[in-house]
């Protein structure tokens, strides 16, 4: 059975706000918007914007940026969308980080759309008490330059929680040749056989529960990565809190920190513990990440 896209997005698109959002209609940025002139931290007024913005300011420390502008909404998005359309308008040249419920996040995704946005990345994240699966993450992205998933995954490990992370590419590495992986320690790496190669990384479980976990189909379509072909990816932050976690991600990325970068069309991560986990509370939100 070959592998491509359609499996992993078929999955992806399953991810809560992603279903009701779809592929977003409105202009992906390309690899010359990689670094941010300036950046500006949207707070949807959701229950993670406190933690999410921890993260983000701990990014911002990190890569040594200090022009972060913050923008608070009071009662949700959906309450004055008017609002929105004023702040699309005095924010040129800016480059938006966003958090918000799904409510919210597909009014976003229009308004942002109608005013020129050009999507980075949007992502799906929620935690669900599910010991097969405690976090869930679901990004698309523009490309693999601008990726969030392997700095997401490498913080995710050290926090004692099972979690899975698929990330699309809306525009895939031009060289698909080049087996290059990521790697950090305690993961093996597998790339699917097919025109479009997705890269799957596995830590506590195997191939063949991997794939079942994100809906991948049969483990004959793999071929291991050797070892000598990954790339660790570096992350100096540390934080138990998963919601710090996706905002220090998102804007490492958004400012441009260099990432691991693969060469596939899409990635997989998934990591299962071995122990008792910590029941997590519920939550779902939304990230973006474009430019305006």
């Amino acid at each position: 059975m070959e592998i491509d896209r359609r499996s992993l997005m078929k999955g992806l698109l399953a991810g809560g706000a992603l279903l009701a959002l779809g592929t977003p209609s409105w202009t992906f940025a390309d690899q010359s918007t990689r670094n941010a002139r300036r950046c500006l931290l949207f707070l949807g007024d959701s229950g993670v914007d406190q933690a999410f913005e921890k993260g983000v300011r701990e990014a911002c420390a990190e890569t040594g940026y200090d022009g972060l502008q913050t923008v608070k909404v009071t009662g949700g998005l959906l309450s004055n969308p008017d609002r929105m359309v004023e702040l699309f308008e005095q924010s040129g040249e800016a480059r938006w980080i966003a958090v918000m419920d799904d409510a919210s996040a597909a009014v976003f995704q229009e308004l942002a759309r109608t005013a020129g946005g050009r999507l980075l990345s949007v992502g799906s994240h929620a935690s669900v008490n599910d010991h097969a699966c405690s976090l869930r993450h679901t990004w698309l992205v523009a490309s693999p330059a601008q990726g969030v998933g392997g700095l997401l995954a490498a913080q995710a490990v050290r926090s004692g929680v099972s979690f899975s992370i698929t990330e699309s590419f809306i525009k895939p590495s031009s060289d698909m040749s080049d087996v290059t992986g990521w790697s950090v320690p305690g993961f093996s790496s597998y790339r699917s056989v097919g025109s479009e190669a997705i890269h799957l990384h596995c830590s506590g479980l195997s191939l063949s529960d991997g794939c079942g976990l994100l809906d991948l189909g049969e483990t004959t379509g793999w071929t291991p990565i050797p070892p000598q072909s990954c790339k660790r990816e570096a992350v100096s932050m540390e934080s138990q809190n998963w919601v710090e976690s996706v905002g220090y991600a998102v804007t490492a990325s958004a400012l441009g920190v260099n990432a691991v970068q693969e060469s596939c069309s899409s990635r997989g991560f998934v990591h299962r513990v071995l122990y008792p986990e910590p029941l997590l509370p519920r939550e779902r939100f939304v990230s973006f990440v474009m430019d305006i």
